[in-house]
């Protein structure tokens, strides 16, 4: 009878633990674990718990029928960017740009979070989250902005559109459970006409630059050549006025004595020499010294003619 008896329990809790299996339930707690950047709450037959469990390892209640289940979520920051073709009014032209963000989990809504998006294999996709809540504000938002611009206020203002978008979308997500950490605009694409007319703009800029290099250039060579120019007409002009004040001096101090004194030192010069015949400079122009002249020369023939 004992044998029976044990053999009975011991089919007993073998189909107690069959059962136990087969329902799902776990006599010691699940296991579960909440992943770095991620927050949890636990759902129950009643709904979720209170609060939240921050990245951890811990077990579930134990159960039996109704066993309680870990609903997990990335609470990371995320990068997203939103791209727009945008017919800008002012100018009548579409011009495309980009968006691109960081946001991340409004850890006070949390609980907005859990209560009205689904959970998929126990967790919550924030894409989900962003795509429901906050990707239609940015982008109404950001067209009603840009719309105000022209495209050329875009080109000029970029940083200043920037903070514009940043603060507005930041003040209108203020309502969900996302929130805006910064914001840019990028890759702004401007429609062809706008682009052409602003490269030929840029090269009647860098035309102009050349042209007046160019001019500077002509400028400075031209005042080079100036100076150079009055300078040699200072040197022209020093020189006539050196000869002027010669021939000044020349004129009023060339005298018939002054003249005489010099044709004396001539003379001295020449008596030194042995090669000579002396004779007065007076006596040049008289028929007497030419006589005596020509009696001296023909001593001199004869004499060599003897020898």
């Amino acid at each position: 009878m004992m044998k029976k008896h044990l053999k009975k329990l011991s089919q007993l809790a073998v189909m107690g633990t069959a059962l136990v299996t087969l329902s799902g339930c776990s006599l010691f707690g699940e296991k579960v674990t909440i992943e770095p950047a991620s927050v949890g709450k636990v759902l129950t037959k009643n709904g979720f718990k209170d609060g939240t469990y921050g990245p951890s390892r811990f077990r579930l209640d134990p159960c039996l029928m109704y066993c309680d289940r870990l609903i997990t979520l990335d609470a990371s920051d995320q990068p997203r960017f939103e791209k727009f073709q945008l017919f800008m009014p002012k100018d009548q032209l579409s011009m495309n740009f980009d968006l691109r963000m960081t946001v991340s989990v409004d850890m006070d809504k949390i609980d907005d979070i859990y209560n009205r998006v689904p959970a998929e294999k126990g967790r919550i996709d924030i894409l989900k989250v962003y795509q429901t809540y906050a990707q239609p504000i940015i982008r109404d938002v950001a067209r009603q902005i840009m719309a105000e611009y022209s495209i050329n206020e875009v080109a000029s203002s970029r940083e200043r559109i920037s903070t514009e978008l940043q603060n507005a979308i930041a003040s209108a997500l203020t309502d969900t459970p996302l929130k805006l950490k910064r914001l840019g605009l990028a890759d702004v694409q401007f429609p062809d006409i706008i682009t052409k007319a602003k490269e030929q703009a840029a090269e009647r800029r860098e035309q102009i630059e050349r042209e007046r290099a160019q001019f500077e250039i002509q400028k400075i060579t031209q005042e080079r050549e100036l100076a150079q120019a009055k300078m040699q007409r200072a040197i022209d002009r020093e020189k006539a006025e050196a000869t002027k004040e010669v021939n000044e001096i020349l004129s009023t101090s060339v005298t018939d004595k002054y003249l005489s004194y010099r044709a004396l030192e001539v003379l001295e010069k020449m008596a030194e020499s042995e090669n000579k015949v002396f004779v007065p400079v007076e006596a040049l122009g008289t028929v007497g010294l030419q006589q005596a002249l020509f009696a001296e020369q023909t001593k001199k023939t004869s004499k060599q003619s003897a020898n």
